[in-house]
């Protein structure tokens, strides 16, 4: 596996909804939950 650095500009009041969503206190880990989610439901349709 190889791992890649991602970075990204958001507004605050959405990194903000993203960890309420996700139930993490980190953006760092509320945004990898939010990436594997997403490619989780795009691979099940």
């Amino acid at each position: 596996m190889r791992f890649v650095h991602v970075q990204s500009v958001l507004p605050e009041e959405d990194v903000i909804a993203l960890k309420k969503k996700t139930r993490e206190t980190s953006i760092k880990e509320a945004i990898s939950k939010a990436v594997y989610h997403y490619l989780k439901c795009d691979m099940d349709t």
